[in-house]
């Protein structure tokens, strides 16, 4: 699989995508360009590095349609879009949707370049969290019956969770429960239950009764 980073175009006007396709490469970046989201759609793959600077309004489906079918397909890339014809509801539904940026042409292209950076960074970070939260859960997986009984009581209980309690819980000896709670600490990698905590919570194996 490619790993370079990718600034995926998808834009229907023509001139439009040459010209910024032309300008990104120049400044060293990879770019692919597509003139319709259909076209982005199906050939793209998730597991491909990079942003997406979309245009809003095309024939077909429209830019926030395509945010809304790669958010259904579970595909998180940075998008930056850019339109001639956006509005305020439509600015503030992209960016509730969690893209990074809704820039109105004519726009000045040190701003673009600044955001593509900061996509591109930001894609980078989600990818790096996702693999330490598959690691996480690799770990977490090998985990026996009872060692996940007795870190989901470590979790939920944090600082205050001690042996004695989690043994009356469990309704096993505290000399158990320490053999158990030993080994829960050294599968997970974890060198403190906050630090088991914070495994917890970065790869949503348990979330908080709060």
């Amino acid at each position: 699989m490619d790993t370079q980073p990718t600034v995926f175009v998808v834009d229907d006007d023509h001139a439009v995508r040459k010209a910024l396709t032309l300008s990104l490469k120049k400044r060293g970046w990879s770019v692919e360009s597509y003139e319709s989201a259909e076209a982005f759609l199906t050939s793209h793959d998730v597991d491909r590095p990079g942003c997406l600077v979309l245009d809003v309004q095309m024939p077909g489906m429209s830019g926030l349609e395509l945010q809304d079918a790669l958010t259904a397909r579970h595909c998180n890339i940075p998008i930056i879009f850019v339109t001639g014809h956006g509005d305020i509801p439509m600015s503030v539904r992209a960016i509730k949707r969690g893209a990074i940026e809704f820039l109105e042409k004519p726009y000045r292209q040190g701003v673009l370049l600044g955001r593509i950076e900061e996509a591109l960074a930001q894609d980078a970070r989600n990818r790096q969290k996702e693999v330490e939260c598959n690691a996480i859960k690799a770990r977490f997986e090998r985990l026996t019956a009872r060692e996940k009984e007795v870190m989901a009581l470590l979790v939920a209980g944090a600082a205050n969770a001690s042996n004695k309690q989690i043994a009356r819980q469990l309704d096993i000896s505290y000399r158990t429960v320490d053999n158990h709670r030993a080994r829960v600490m050294e599968k997970m990698q974890a060198q403190s239950v906050p630090d088991l905590v914070d495994m917890a919570k970065l790869c949503g194996v348990y979330k908080s009764t709060d």
